[in-house]
């Protein structure tokens, strides 16, 4: 009897995204990783080896089903399994006690806002369309049409050639869509980047600071108010990428080399990982590490 093999055929163009959104994945992470130790013959001298994994099934179980959906309860059972199965092969291979564990996350995720709408709370759906449609209204008040070049999210990026062409002061046309946009239904701030060493600090503006690269980042910071969905139209239904609680809470765990068990409820940061592995290894922090060390760990 024939069965077809649940993700379909290899040639299906949807072949590796059923394998992403789905504990396979993780599954054939966890094989990888496996391999990897052995043949690397990781743990087996006294100079310290890193292996950094990365499990991603949730996350693409969250992007197109919501946190609190059934899939995602069922990813998370399988990632415990998966994590279980790897820690006993470590064991097995290196022992655990010879072993420092460290389990974080890079962001964490918003409920869908039609989700989020039936528990009560104000919540939607923001069109990046119109954003940048109020955004051009602006440009064409100066006398520019589509002054917007695109929109990737959370950053607006203006036309600089048409502003020059203009003879206009990009600083002032920036700031006046700025402006305009801080306006928009449901956008909490829309920070212009040339503003942002001027502003005075608050919560949010520290963190668009932090996400603020000089040379790639865009003129215009979006943020929307909570639980507002701000995305490009497609099969994606619950996104990430804000400054709010939801979006930037992760734990980060410790495990192993004679630490003792205990719940820290003070403000840390992943960032904080780097610097701390280092002074467990009794090495200096890499050059661009920008944590302060975990000295819970040590107590």
């Amino acid at each position: 009897m024939f069965f077809p093999h649940p993700f379909g055929k290899a040639d299906d163009k949807l072949f590796y995204t059923r394998i992403l959104v789905s504990p396979v994945g993780d599954q054939l992470l966890l094989d990888f990783s496996k391999a990897l130790l052995l043949d690397e013959k990781l743990g087996q001298d006294e100079i310290p080896d890193y292996l950094s994994i990365s499990f991603s099934a949730v996350d693409a179980v969250n992007h197109f089903f919501g946190p609190s959906s059934l899939e995602n309860e069922d990813v998370v059972v399988q990632l415990d399994r998966i994590l279980s199965d790897l820690l006993a092969f470590i064991d097995k291979a290196v022992g655990l006690k010879y072993t420092l564990i460290v389990l974080s996350a890079d962001h964490g995720i918003a409920d869908m806002p039609e989700y989020m709408t039936e528990l009560g709370y104000k919540a939607g759906r923001l069109d990046p369309d119109q954003i940048v449609a109020t955004a051009n209204k602006i440009g064409q008040k100066f006398g520019i049409d589509e002054v917007v070049r695109f929109f990737y999210r959370p950053y607006l990026y203006l036309n600089d050639e048409k502003i020059a062409a203009a003879k206009l002061d990009r600083i002032e046309v920036e700031h006046a869509i700025a402006d305009a946009l801080a306006d928009f239904y449901r956008i909490a701030l829309a920070a212009a980047s040339s503003r942002l060493t001027a502003q005075q600090s608050n919560p949010l503006i520290n963190k668009v600071r932090n996400n603020h690269h000089v040379s790639r980042s865009g003129d215009i910071y979006i943020i929307q108010e909570p639980y507002w969905f701000l995305f490009d139209k497609g099969p994606v239904v619950a996104m990430h990428g804000s400054p709010w609680r939801y979006d930037t809470h992760v734990p980060i765990v410790f495990m192993g080399f004679g630490i003792q068990p205990k719940m820290v409820h003070r403000r840390v940061h992943p960032v904080d990982v780097a610097p701390t592995i280092a002074a467990l290894l009794g090495m200096t922090p890499p050059g661009s590490a920008q944590g302060s060390l975990l000295a819970e760990i040590f107590q």
